[in-house]
């Protein structure tokens, strides 16, 4: 793999401080009171600078979604090879790592809950009409992922005999479910206490 140069480093590090800018001011407001001026004051760039990057607010937005399934991905993949054996162990694992990704990222899964299922009545976003397909193609692909190692687990004879795709789709469900709850009742504990509970809940129902 060819090495970056300085400047294509520095544009990479760039574009990243602006997105975790952006994630602050979208979890704060809401996507329609949010302004790439507030972004901008928050990375502490000029509004043009910002433009160099991203074409829009609303393409700001899709880019800091992706960000954050794109680390999802990154998180379930590393489970998986570092398991790639013990299908068992490594949705414990992933499980586990997810949760506590959350923890850590609070104001990501804030905006998720709050816009996602929204974001593409806005007027704005409705003109980009790309929301679906950049959003829900990182979706689709995380559970690809999980589906292809839960069916690694059904050949080996871990698993019992059922659609891995639908038994992915539940445990994004459970787990998703179990973050929104969480970002909107955090004073009740720690999410990736849950980890233990929602493992059990899944697996019971996998394993032979």
């Amino acid at each position: 793999m060819q090495e970056l140069s300085r400047k294509e480093r520095e544009k990479i590090n760039r574009r990243n401080e602006i997105l975790q800018a952006a994630r602050k001011v979208f979890a704060s407001k809401d996507y329609a009171s949010a302004t790439i001026d507030d972004i901008a004051t928050e990375a502490e760039l000029s509004k043009g600078t910002i433009y160099l990057y991203f074409d829009s607010k609303a393409d700001l937005f899709l880019s800091t979604f992706e960000m954050g399934m794109e680390q999802l991905i990154s998180i379930m993949l590393d489970s998986i090879s570092t398991n790639i054996d013990d299908p068992i162990a490594g949705i414990k694992d992933l499980i586990k790592r997810q949760l506590i990704f959350c923890e850590e990222n609070i104001d990501l899964f804030k905006i998720m809950s709050s816009e996602a299922a929204k974001l593409d009545l806005h007027c704005e976003m409705a003109k980009t009409g790309n929301f679906h397909k950049r959003i829900i193609d990182t979706m689709v692909q995380s559970i690809k992922i999980l589906a292809n190692y839960i069916e690694s687990g059904i050949k080996i004879g871990v698993f019992r005999d059922i659609s891995p795709i639908d038994a992915a789709f539940t445990l994004r469900s459970i787990v998703q479910g179990f973050a929104f709850k969480w970002v909107m009742e955090p004073e009740q504990g720690k999410l990736s206490d849950k980890a233990e509970f929602i493992s059990t809940l899944f697996l019971d129902g996998l394993r032979k």
